[in-house]
C-alpha cells in the first residue's frame, strides 16, 4: 500500500493544493478505482474509502497474493470543497463535476478535472460515489446513462444494490467524471446513496460487499479470498416509471411513510402544514403503486421542492 499525491498546485499565500490516492498493488491483473468526495458535502464515499482500506490491509496481511490486481481509493477529489463543506470548488464556485474532461491549462476547475482523467488512464473500471443533498435521503443506487447501458448493467447488477436507474442521455451532463471517462471507454459507474453532510454506515457496508464481488469477479481478487455474500439484487428503473412528487404549497413536510416501502396508488405519504396554525396544507399521495426510493430529509419546503420520488411496480428485479 502506498498513498500519493497525483495533483500539486500553487495557491495563494504560499500553500499548496494536494490531491492524494492510495494505491493497493497485487500482481498484473486487473485495475479498479474508487472516487469520492466531488463535491464537498457528500460524505458517504470517503467512509466506503475507509472501509475498503481497512479491508485490504487486512487482506495483505493475511493473504499477500490475495490482491491480483490493483485498487486505488481517491476518496478526497475535491478536498477546498470538504474543507468548507460546500458542494461546489470554493472560490471559483463551480462544481467539479460538471468540469470534465477539463484542460491542463485552464482555471483550477479544469485543471484538477484534466489531473483526474490523466491519473485514470488505463483503469479497468471506476465507481464514482455520490450522497444525495442536505434535502433527500438515497437509497443505495447505480444511476447508468442509457448510452452506456449494455456495458455498465451487468456490472451494476452485482454490486449488492436496491435500484439501477437508467437515465436518458438527454438527461445526462456530458461534463461529468461518469460520462467522460464512459466516453474513452473506461467503464464508470455512478453510486448514489444517503444523505448529504451525514455517513450511513449500513449504506457503506452494502456497497463495500458488492464491490468486493465485483472485484473478484474480475478477478482483481484471487478465487481463494473469502468475500461477504451479495444480499441484494437491484430492481431496475427508467424515466418511464419513475414519479417525481414536488410540492403544491410551501410549508414543513411531515412524513407518513418509511423510506423504501411498498406503496398503494393514492396512499399517504406525508402531509405539509403550516408552522404558523393547525390547518393541513396538501396531503402528498403516492400516484401509483410503486416502491418509495427518495424521501425528503429536510422538513421545511417550497411550492415545488422535491419530497419524494415513487418507482411504479412495474420496475423489475434484475
Amino acid at each position: 500500500m502506498k498513498t500519493e499525491t497525483f495533483y500539486t498546485i500553487e495557491m495563494p499565500y504560499c500553500e499548496q493544493l494536494e490531491v492524494r490516492r492510495t494505491i493497493f498493488s497485487g500482481g498484473n491483473g486487473p485495475r479498479v478505482a474508487v472516487l469520492s468526495g466531488t463535491h464537498g458535502d457528500e460524505l458517504e464515499g470517503l467512509y466506503v474509502c475507509h472501509r475498503l482500506a481497512a479491508w485490504l490491509e487486512q487482506l495483505q496481511r493475511s493473504n499477500p497474493q490475495g490482491l491480483l490486481g490493483a485498487v486505488e481509493l481517491y476518496p478526497a477529489l475535491n478536498t477546498l470543497g470538504l474543507d468548507t463543506l460546500t458542494r461546489s470548488l470554493p472560490v471559483y464556485e463551480t462544481d467539479l463535476n460538471r468540469a470534465f474532461p477539463g484542460s491542463p491549462g485552464g482555471p483550477l476547475p479544469k485543471r484538477l478535472a484534466a489531473a483526474i482523467m490523466a491519473a485514470l488512464e488505463g483503469a479497468d473500471l471506476v465507481i464514482d460515489i455520490h450522497a444525495s443533498n442536505i434535502y433527500l435521503r438515497e437509497i443505495p443506487q447505480v444511476r447508468i446513462n442509457q448510452e452506456f447501458e449494455s456495458l455498465l448493467v451487468p456490472i451494476a447488477q452485482n454490486m449488492n444494490l436496491d435500484l439501477i436507474w437508467l437515465h436518458s442521455a438527454s438527461t445526462v451532463l456530458e461534463t461529468t467524471v461518469a460520462h467522460s471517462l464512459n466516453s474513452c471507454n473506461i467503464p464508470c459507474l455512478v453510486v448514489e446513496m444517503g444523505v448529504g453532510m451525514r455517513i450511513t454506515p449500513e449504506y457503506c457496508d452494502q456497497l463495500v460487499t458488492g464491490l468486493l464481488n465485483v472485484w473478484k469477479d474480475m478477478e482483481v481478487l484471487a478465487a481463494d479470498v473469502a468475500v461477504p455474500d451479495i444480499t441484494n439484487r437491484p430492481y431496475i428503473a427508467d424515466d418511464s416509471n419513475v414519479h417525481y412528487l414536488n410540492a403544491k404549497t410551501s410549508g414543513m413536510f411531515i412524513p407518513n411513510a418509511s423510506h423504501w416501502t411498498d406503496l398503494r396508488q393514492g396512499e399517504l405519504l406525508g402531509t405539509i402544514v403550516s408552522p404558523f396554525h393547525g390547518a393541513v396544507l396538501s396531503e402528498v399521495r403516492s400516484p401509483v403503486d410503486g416502491i418509495l426510493f427518495t424521501l425528503r430529509e429536510y422538513p421545511l419546503v417550497y411550492e415545488g421542492s422535491l419530497m419524494a420520488r415513487v418507482m411504479a411496480s412495474r420496475g423489475k428485479r434484475s
